[in-house]
């Protein structure tokens, strides 16, 4: 069996003694587990074939990887055929789309040069998790995971904690595929990811909170907001954590550079909710 060493010298054999996570779970999880195609996705868009970068043609990637990207944004597993033709050729016919996914489809493979590496079923499209790595599906796996551990008594749910925390962390790179067009699918995918990793790194940063390790949770926001600066969710929860801590002027800092960032970036301002939180400060 694979061995992987965690932070803090957890080893996974001790986590699998603990939390009986399946072989097929810790599959998903692990990059290092031999397959022979890696994707990632978070941050940045990278495809690796036995841990080098996969080569294209002089004319570039092309609707190949569109195809492959959507393909991820929509779950990679069981994705009917039209519905990635509508999201790649919107305006056109369906026949005319169903015969460009087709033509692409068959494009794509060839990239992989493995046809059982992207499998369609009955119309539905599937990455085989046997030889693709996505790390989209190690971060859900992560996270449902950290779910789990939170259930756990404080003693044994600390370490795992703090293992899983670091991995999630480490994995979330940045928002999904942050240098693409606005695909309606890809915005979507974004803004699911970002919620479910808000949600679960919350209830994380609160039970640090509770059992007396506010650092480990500020640690956890400044981490995430390194990762993903413009998710004005991670920058309020961190405000709100040192207002408990009576941290009145890192609250106001952080406040600052959250609006920094949105004016730079996106010329908006931050939420009524955030202005809320910055006011009840100033009082």
């Amino acid at each position: 069996m694979m061995h992987v060493i965690f932070r803090d010298g957890l080893e996974d054999r001790d986590y699998l003694d603990r939390y009986t996570v399946g072989a097929e779970k810790l599959r998903l999880r692990v990059k290092e587990w031999p397959r022979p195609f890696q994707v990632s996705t978070l941050g940045g868009f990278t495809l690796l074939h036995e841990s080098k970068p996969v080569e294209f043609s002089s004319k570039g990637p092309g609707r190949p990887m569109e195809l492959l990207k959507v393909l991820i944004a929509l779950g990679g597993q069981n994705v009917r055929s039209d519905q990635l033709a509508d999201a790649l050729w919107p305006r056109v016919d369906a026949d005319y789309a169903h015969k460009s996914f087709t033509t692409t489809l068959h494009r794509l493979r060839r990239i992989f040069d493995n046809d059982d590496a992207l499998t369609l079923r009955e119309t539905r499209l599937n990455l085989e998790p046997r030889l693709v790595w996505l790390d989209t599906w190690a971060l859900d796996q992560l996270l449902s995971e950290l779910d789990g551990a939170l259930r756990e008594p404080r003693a044994r749910a600390e370490p795992v904690l703090r293992a899983l925390t670091d991995e999630a962390l480490a994995l979330y790179r940045g928002p999904f595929l942050p240098d693409e067009s606005e695909q309606p699918s890809y915005i979507a995918c974004r803004e699911q990811i970002r919620g479910k990793l808000l949600r679960c790194l919350t209830r994380v940063a609160r039970w640090w909170e509770d059992n007396g390790m506010p650092e480990a949770a500020i640690d956890c926001y400044l981490r995430c907001i390194d990762a993903d600066g413009l998710c004005e969710a991670f920058y309020r929860n961190l405000m709100q954590c040192y207002q408990r801590r009576g941290e009145r002027s890192e609250a106001l800092a952080t406040y600052e550079r959250l609006r920094t960032a949105l004016s730079t970036r996106l010329k908006i301002m931050p939420s009524q909710e955030t202005q809320a939180v910055y006011t009840a400060l100033l009082t």
